[in-house]
């Protein structure tokens, strides 16, 4: 079901058991596993199905420190998010990015490579890779004899493998399935612009939403998951 939060009543009060903030990869991805899970999704997205440069706008920033590309350019702001100009290089992180490293301030997860292997494995269809889940070099190369790696030296380099999605555009891909889907209420044009949380912060009672015109709605859900990339996550 798509809503366009534009033509909903100023002050609208939008409700479900899980609201979703950001319609690209990661958020296209979680309202897809729960098309037939028997609860209200609320799958919310700033821009609407295509580019449009007001829109895109809203994604300037600042950037400091490290150079990095211009967040208006790097970062897509419409349904499907970033894959809509995605070059469709995959690969996992490598177990050492999940560790502590005294030379890398602030490193470490609370979580493993391990953890995540599950996920990156059903993620290969979401995004139209092969059927293996394996990217290690030496697999790859008993697998095709034609595959010959680089004569590095291993104490200093390593191959890493990368696999190609075609890419995979969500916006086009997933759109049909999306909007067709009773469960998923998919509103574009809605820009959380902040999060409300009670008195004790220990929990989160509302999302405040606006649109580009001005008007502006709340969002309250059971759960919230923000899957607006790592930049916007922060942002917001």
């Amino acid at each position: 079901m798509h809503i366009d939060a534009r033509t909903l009543e100023d002050g609208s009060l939008i409700e479900g058991d899980l609201c979703i903030v950001g319609a690209g990869a990661a958020g296209i991805s979680m309202a897809l596993e729960w098309i037939n899970a028997g609860r209200k999704v609320v799958l919310l997205e700033g821009g609407g199905f295509d580019f449009e440069p007001r829109m895109q706008d809203l994604y300037r920033g600042e950037i400091v420190g490290l150079p990095y590309y211009p967040l208006h350019a790097a970062r897509l702001h419409y349904f499907g998010g970033t894959t809509n100009h995605w070059a469709g290089m995959c690969s996992p992180y490598d177990p050492i990015d999940f560790e502590v490293r005294p030379w890398v301030p602030h490193s470490g997860w609370p979580i493993t490579r391990a953890d995540l292997d599950p996920f990156y494995e059903r993620a290969q269809k979401v995004l139209e890779l092969t059927p293996y889940y394996d990217y290690d070099a030496d697999s790859w190369t008993r697998r095709d004899s034609t595959l010959v790696p680089f004569a590095l030296d291993r104490r200093a380099l390593v191959t890493k493998m990368w696999q190609f999605s075609p890419p995979t555009r969500f916006g086009k891909r997933y759109r049909d399935a999306i909007v067709g889907a009773s469960a998923v209420h998919l509103y574009t044009y809605a820009n959380v612009c902040e999060i409300q949380a009670n008195e004790a912060v220990s929990a989160v009672d509302e999302l405040r939403v606006r649109t580009i015109d001005g008007k502006e709605h709340r969002v309250r859900a059971a759960r919230y998951v923000l899957a607006c990339c790592t930049i916007q996550n922060a942002r917001l």
